[in-house]
């Protein structure tokens, strides 16, 4: 199958509907809280955010099997695990069994976006048409985002446990995988993989620019429900809609990714975290719904931005036969940052002595301002010196 097949580069981008699985449980997030009033906090919390500690395996495991498997067939088991543990995610309300099926989610999404980005750096190989695909890959995702958390918003005002059945799309999806992804090569075929190495330093520190960006970011994606609810403002269904003006803003910033990072190119991640310091100051002070819904547009914006930039920049700086294990850590160091964010969270609170999520987002603001202005230095020196890490 040709590389500029319509149905592969459809299937790849439908694909990423695991990708976004949380989008149905943050709507929910109220209700699941509610439905166990007794329930450790530590373990609510595992519930939300856990399973993308659970991914890191998936993740890394992904980068492993591409050595010695087709990524497709890679594709294609982690789609059957993810369908185990999302359709029968809420069969049972008990909140360990609840949790036990996020963290097989979290395990079988952890292979998805290493394998798909993996997938795009092999089958597209020239930078400005690599740029283009990864952010439709990502935009795909924004647009996954927004149908499935206004799905489970309107669907977790009756009854949390229904947004559950937005999963079972997954099943057409599995089918779609088994149809139309071509079969590759394992990356282990490559004779040279043994002569080539990673640029340890490199990937390093775009591994660290991309845990503390995604920690920052999703402090607001995960608790946005919970702020609104502090603020009085709206129910579940008002929370989906607020989270999908977010990852509306990451759709549009995707789409056009290969000119913004045309444009750019190395102080493409400083824009992203301007805006997002823009964005968290405005949201740490008392705002109405159209507000809220503008600056949630604004930093889904900021982060199809910068996610975006760690992705096209590893998959540039490293040997075709390490990809998928580049690929895997920039997943990974994603995943740690979504889990991270609900400790940041704490965190803040601790420092400012506040119980409410709106004062902490001043810190995150500041942060993302201070970062901004080091990048957009950083870099400028390091161009100078023609050798410098893109943070």
């Amino acid at each position: 199958m040709m590389r500029n097949s319509s149905l592969l580069k459809l299937t790849i981008l439908i694909a990423n509907f695991a990708c976004m699985a949380d989008m149905v449980i943050i709507p929910a997030a109220g209700g699941i809280f509610a439905a166990f009033p007794d329930a450790d906090p530590k373990l609510l919390d595992l519930i939300l955010t856990g399973p993308m500690l659970a991914s890191i395996a998936g993740s890394l495991l992904c980068g492993f099997l591409a050595r010695y498997f087709s990524k497709k067939y890679i594709l294609i088991g982690a789609y059957v695990l993810f369908i185990i543990g999302s359709c029968g995610g809420a069969w049972f309300a008990n909140i360990y069994y609840v949790l036990v099926m996020r963290m097989i989610v979290g395990f079988a999404y952890g292979f998805v976006p290493t394998g798909i980005f993996a997938l795009v750096s092999e089958l597209y190989e020239e930078e400005e048409e690599r740029s283009v695909m990864v952010g439709l890959v990502t935009a795909s995702v924004a647009i996954w985002g927004i149908i499935l958390a206004c799905i489970s918003g309107f669907l977790a005002v009756d009854d949390w446990r229904y947004s559950y059945y937005v999963y079972y799309a997954a099943i057409p999806i599995l089918l779609m995988l088994v149809v139309f992804l071509p079969k590759t090569p394992p990356e282990g075929c490559n004779k040279e993989v043994v002569e080539e190495r990673m640029p340890i330093f490199k990937v390093g520190g775009v591994a660290l620019a991309c845990f503390g960006f995604n920690t920052l970011y999703n402090i607001v994606v995960y608790y946005i429900a919970i702020y609104l609810q502090e603020a009085q403002i709206g129910d579940a269904s008002t929370a989906g809609v607020i989270t999908s003006m977010g990852t509306l803003g990451c759709m549009v910033s995707s789409l056009f990714f290969g000119k913004i990072y045309s444009g750019l190119k190395g102080v493409t991640a400083a824009v992203a975290y301007i805006a997002m310091a823009v964005a968290f100051i405005i949201l740490s002070h008392p705002a109405d719904i159209w507000t809220i819904g503008a600056m949630c547009l604004l930093t889904g914006a900021a982060f199809g931005i910068g996610i975006n930039y760690y992705y096209m920049h590893s998959s540039m700086i490293v040997p075709p036969s390490i990809i998928s294990l580049v690929m895997a850590i920039i997943a990974i160091a994603m995943n740690l940052g979504t889990f991270a964010s609900s400790y940041a969270l704490t965190l803040f609170q601790t420092i400012m002595h506040v119980r409410t999520i709106a004062p902490t987002f001043l810190y995150v603001g500041v942060i993302f301002g201070i970062w901004g202005v080091l990048s957009i230095t950083s870099t400028k020196f390091f161009a100078k010196k023609s050798d410098g890490i893109e943070v």
